[in-house]
């Protein structure tokens, strides 16, 4: 490719011969072409390999890295330092962008000198296409002060913020954001294995965010995740979540002690730490999980008694919970592992 492309898409692909064909043909249907599109196939043993090198035989904007397998996070990296883009954006190989992506919220960040735009999803299942409403039901711009607040959020809510504990990390993804590449470069910023974290994306946007002085929220849903792919990079837990998740509290603790944030920033942690049981909690009680309800039920208080979850329910606010947050919420602040586990049961019907 000669001139320097407007956006580079990083596809990180692991054993998704049975998606990435409507992935990456989304991709070649945007409406702007000056694009390229990194397929970084992380050590796929099906046939994911030979439909990226199909698509680069026949147009000169796929590139293709192979790679030994080394999860998510490495793949992602690896199509970070050889991207050329202005922008760089991250779909995952089983998801697909709408055709006018590219084009518009390239125009949108250049016209408004953003260094971040990011949108909304659609969650799709077999049967059913959801539109998520996400914490903004407009189109918003952050910068000074409100940048600084965004940044915050990514730490955790605070306030009214939590209404809606599902929705604590509805714009914490990867995926649904243009970067810009020379931030993420001159910050040398990457993405730490979930393996160690248990969430990259949630660290990586936590440092991009302290970097950039201006963002801009397009409320669009311009990307469809897929729901119903269980083999998906990003969609897989493993019962090691929970000291994954500890390391992940350590590493924002540990920047937000670097940074010297303001005590808000410390709040709005201990407020993730909680709310976090939810997700623990909903991997220690997957139907993966073969373990009997009895030792599920050993695991959940074993985890509530853990020091850091103690503490971060000492003066955690029920205040803005729904009745049935509140009292999940409350289950785990008195450690009662039984109550969580059967609230967590019926989680699915609770958050839909």
């Amino acid at each position: 490719m000669k001139n320097k492309p407007n956006v580079s898409i990083v596809v990180p692909i692991y054993n998704v011969e049975l998606y990435l064909e409507k992935c990456v043909d989304s991709l070649l249907a945007q409406t702007m072409s000056n694009i390229e599109i990194i397929l970084v196939d992380d050590g796929s043993t099906d046939g994911s390999r030979r439909i990226c090198e199909k698509y680069s035989k026949v147009d000169q904007r796929v590139q293709v890295i192979n790679q030994q397998n080394g999860g998510l996070s490495s793949a992602r990296n690896t199509g970070t330092i050889v991207a050329k883009g202005t922008y760089i954006t991250y779909v995952d190989a089983d998801d697909w962008l709408e055709h006018e992506t590219c084009e518009k919220v390239y125009n949108i960040a250049e016209e408004g000198e953003y260094d971040l735009v990011f949108w909304q999803m659609i969650k799709e299942y077999e049967n059913d296409s959801v539109f998520v409403l996400g914490p903004f039901g407009k189109d918003v711009e952050f910068d000074g002060a409100e940048m600084k607040k965004l940044q915050r959020r990514i730490a955790g809510p605070i306030g009214t913020e939590m209404k809606k504990p599902q929705l604590i990390d509805s714009f914490a993804s990867a995926w649904g954001k243009f970067y810009k590449n020379e931030i993420i470069k001159s910050n040398n910023l990457k993405f730490v294995d979930t393996k160690i974290i248990g969430s990259e994306d949630i660290f990586f946007n936590f440092q991009y965010f302290g970097c950039i002085k201006k963002a801009y929220y397009l409320h669009r849903h311009f990307i469809h995740y897929r729901k119903d792919n269980l083999t998906s990079l990003t969609k897989t837990h493993g019962s090691t979540l929970f000291p994954r998740f500890l390391e992940l509290f350590n590493y924002l603790g540990n920047e937000i002690e670097e940074k010297v944030l303001d005590n808000i920033f410390k709040e709005a942690l201990k407020n993730r730490i909680g709310i976090s049981m939810m997700n623990v909690g909903l991997s220690e009680v997957s139907p993966r999980n073969k373990k009997s309800a009895l030792a599920q039920i050993k695991s959940l208080n074993a985890y509530l008694s853990e020091p850091v979850y103690v503490d971060s329910f000492v003066n955690f606010s029920f205040k803005h919970f729904p009745m049935h947050w509140k009292l999940f919420f409350y289950f785990c602040k008195i450690k009662f592992g039984f109550g969580v586990f059967l609230m967590l049961k019926g989680m699915r019907v609770i958050i839909k």
